[in-house]
């Protein structure tokens, strides 16, 4: 098993967790969430949602303004993204809890849509992540993995993070960068992907879009369906 990233995100202290939430809370990284936020509620009115690896919150955050019947859940490896979170969403009543997406305690059957966004690189066992979405999510239904891509030029990545965090503050303006440079670096090309995919029970019943998300063109939107026949 690789470590890619999930002992040190599990083992986050809380100022790390407060530093991505000021991350998360930029004009441009806003603007992604909200797209992606958006996207998500054009395909679901009602139900439940899952978003796996949900951080401080502020997609589920955006979700809820969105569509507040939608019945929302977050978990995160981290228990300081998820006390981060908490402190967020205080109030709307959005369950929280901390876990690696291995393994869950939710039922078979259980979400009408599930959710990733930007952390499906960092896991270190993605195909047994991908098989607990499959039993966990409602047979007909929908994951949606929303990944940064590596296969872009990263002049124009260069460019676009000179041109989006030029107005923040400094300590933004120097993480920020590094962040986005090391995620690049570990990310997966598209291949890769659909290598993991078509060795799990979506391989027959999943599809790739690329996308521009922040206007980045540097996205890939994964969409994997659970088949109505499934014994899961």
């Amino acid at each position: 098993m690789s470590d890619r990233g999930e002992n040190s995100f599990a083992h986050l202290p809380g100022f790390g967790a407060k530093l991505y939430d000021d991350f998360m809370k930029t004009k441009i990284i806003e603007l992604h969430t909200k797209e992606i936020a958006e996207d998500l509620v054009s395909r679901i009115t009602s139900g439940r949602m899952l978003v796996v690896g949900t951080g401080p919150g502020r997609l589920v955050q955006e979700i809820h303004k969105l569509s507040p019947n939608l019945e929302l859940f977050g978990l995160d490896i981290s228990a300081a993204m998820i006390m981060q979170a908490k402190r967020n969403l205080m109030g709307t009543g959005i369950n929280l809890l901390q876990g690696n997406i291995q393994t869950t305690d939710y039922k078979d059957d259980f979400f009408d849509l599930i959710a990733c966004s930007g952390n499906f690189y960092l896991w270190d066992m993605p195909e047994v992540g991908l098989e607990e979405i499959y039993r966990i999510l409602k047979k007909g239904q929908s994951a949606y993995l929303y990944e940064i891509n590596k296969d872009i030029d990263r002049d124009e990545v260069g460019y676009w993070m000179r041109s989006n965090f030029r107005g923040e503050n400094l300590l933004i303006r120097i993480v920020a960068p590094l962040f986005i440079m090391k995620q690049l670096r570990i990310t997966y090309r598209l291949e890769e992907v659909e290598e993991i995919v078509e060795s799990t029970s979506f391989r027959e019943s999943y599809e790739t879009e690329k996308l521009t998300l922040g206007g980045l063109p540097a996205w890939t939107r994964i969409k994997l369906t659970k088949h109505t026949n499934s014994l899961n």
